[in-house]
């Protein structure tokens, strides 16, 4: 398990894309003539649908044991996703995992999305802009839209009604960017972009969390050598807490970096999502 999650999380921040080959969903369903929650898994920067990769099964199927069905869902570089990752549209991937909870099999009231790093951006854009999901599990996240990663121009990663969203800009040719391809270090490079962005454009690229319609459970690395991911989810707690937010808020922060997420993070995981999405899924059913 955690060197699966680590080859994942490296692969989404250093290797190079495959051609998009793997498909843009991979469901892995609870077979036996009821309705389950429904897991939605979003990969990093890597592109591609990761967690397709037969090697994730048994990740996979273990939601299975907790009561939840799941699907592994690209974002780009799939099939028939775009090519490149700027201005991905939010509302195709909404409709998307809509589609997925009209299935039989799934409790369209019950969707949680577990995203990582790239892919927990996505989850909170998600969440805090559409009604689909009910709640959202961000591992190693971010409280701001970054721009498209691996892309020469400076380009928002995603757009909303059309339009490309406010983002802060981590540029791919500055020297703490490219140096990183050397250190395995990024995290200079996006703790410099924040620091010299302004505060109303920290605000304007802002993800407005506080829309969430459920638990939020965040992941952080304290010593994160990607991206600061532990001062992120803190910002992003800070922000449920100005709102009042009325849900559920856990923070687990891990003391290593971005490739922390191990086995006993993912129980906890776990756990958080049996006590706070499937219970609550078989309470509103009685």
């Amino acid at each position: 398990m955690k060197n699966l999650i680590a080859s994942l999380l490296v692969a989404g921040t250093l290797a190079a894309c495959s051609p998009a080959t793997e498909p843009d969903i991979l469901t892995k369903f609870i077979d036996d003539g009821e309705s389950h929650p429904l897991i939605i898994l979003l990969g990093g920067s890597e592109g591609g649908n990761y967690f397709a990769n037969p090697d994730f099964d048994d990740i996979l199927l273990e939601y299975h044991e907790y009561g939840m069905s799941v699907a592994a869902m690209g974002y780009f570089r799939t099939k028939n996703t775009p090519r490149s990752p700027a201005e991905i549209s939010l509302e195709v991937l909404d409709r998307r995992i809509a589609t997925l909870a009209r299935n039989p099999a799934i409790n369209e009231n019950c969707i949680a999305l577990v995203g990582f790093s790239k892919g927990a951006e996505l989850a909170l854009l998600l969440g805090s802009h559409f009604d689909t999901a009910t709640q959202v599990v961000a591992a190693f996240p971010s409280h701001v839209t970054w721009n498209a990663v691996r892309t020469p121009t400076s380009r928002s990663s995603w757009s909303l009604h059309g339009e490309p969203l406010a983002y802060i800009n981590a540029p791919l040719f500055s020297f703490t960017m490219q140096s990183g391809n050397f250190t395995g270090e990024f995290v200079k490079a996006f703790t410099n972009a924040l620091d010299k962005a302004s505060s109303e454009e920290i605000e304007q690229a802002r993800i407005p969390v506080e829309n969430i319609k459920g638990p939020v459970l965040l992941v952080s690395g304290k010593q994160d050598e990607i991206w600061p991911s532990y001062a992120m989810a803190n910002a992003i707690e800070e922000r449920l807490k100005q709102y009042g937010f009325a849900h559920p808020v856990e923070h687990i922060a891990n003391e290593g970096g971005h490739y922390s997420y191990d086995s006993k993070t993912s129980d906890q995981v776990l756990r958080f999502l049996q006590s706070t999405l499937v219970e609550n899924c078989h309470n509103t059913a009685d």
